[in-house]
């Protein structure tokens, strides 16, 4: 099966946000999925040789934090540290 990522042509940043689509789960939960997505944001992100856990785990932390700071840029508010 072949998961079709919500690309809007947004910054990378907000493709990155919208790995984790209402109601359709976390497009990048394993290493698979966010292999995958790397692979279709060739070009804008640097080769990566494998992703495992800890890769799944570093782009989590980075989609949790971009969250609450678009959210407030949204709001006209300045964003969280």
């Amino acid at each position: 099966m072949t998961v079709k990522f919500p690309l809007i042509g947004e910054p990378l940043g907000l493709d990155l946000l919208n790995t984790r689509p209402a109601g359709a789960g976390d497009l990048i939960a394993d290493p698979a999925g966010l292999g995958a997505w790397l692979a279709v944001q060739a070009g804008r992100v640097a080769p990566v040789d494998g992703v495992g856990a800890a890769e799944v785990a570093a782009v989590h932390a980075v989609r949790e934090a971009a969250g609450p700071a678009l959210a407030a840029a949204r709001r006209g508010e300045r964003p969280p540290a």
